[in-house]
């Protein structure tokens, strides 16, 4: 029998059934935790009593199971902060190949610059402003993705459509972003213009 039905549960399920109904459908019908609410005639000791035989159980206050679940939810933090890295350094790898590549690819076009009187240095400011603009792009299409998509999980979790969003942080990924488009640009071009142009189109 359904007891309840949630609007807005921000994470819990729109229907609330009995444990007895939900236990014969899972692989472990144990609960995580029991609430218990007391007529103040039983005491915490008396409950520690009663399930003192039970490995693994204890009976906390509503302090200390605020400070496990706390606990918890850390360490869940830190695994998916530590999954996230991981994500991030695998694309910043990806990205740096990849701008690499494409930069070294282009050692004669760079040689017919040079050729038409074209100095090294305007060579390399134009790599700058090339990968600077990549990086703008790429970090307004990502922003604008990233907030079409919390925007929606915000309001049909919360009812209001107010992604939370960290300046600092937003900050420091453009600039991490940007500055490893200019090193994996200016690095490979560098060396690619330090080949003489009548040898790189030879």
């Amino acid at each position: 029998m359904v007891r309840a039905v949630y609007a807005r549960g921000l994470g819990f399920g729109d229907l609330t059934m009995s444990h007895g109904l939900i236990a014969r459908h899972v692989d472990d019908p144990l609960s995580a935790a029991v609430l218990i609410a007391t007529d103040g005639r039983v005491d915490r000791a008396a409950l520690g009593i009663a399930v003192k035989d039970f490995p693994g159980v204890a009976v906390l206050d509503h302090d200390q199971a605020g400070e496990v679940q706390a606990e918890v939810q850390q360490s869940n933090a830190e695994v998916n902060y530590l999954a996230m890295g991981l994500v991030l350094a695998f694309t910043a790898i990806a990205v740096v190949n990849t701008l690499a590549m494409s930069t070294a690819d282009r050692s004669r076009e760079f040689a017919l610059l040079r050729l038409v009187s074209t100095t090294r240095r305007q060579v390399l400011r134009m790599l700058r402003l090339e990968a600077l603009t990549v990086v703008l792009v790429g970090a307004v299409l990502g922003t604008a993705i990233a907030l079409a998509t919390l925007t929606a999980f915000s309001l049909g979790m919360t009812g209001a459509a107010a992604p939370r969003l960290d300046p600092a942080g937003y900050a420091l990924i453009v600039a991490l972003a940007a500055a490893l488009a200019l090193l994996a640009t200016a690095l490979p071009a560098r060396l690619a213009l330090r080949v003489r142009p009548s040898e790189a189109i030879g």
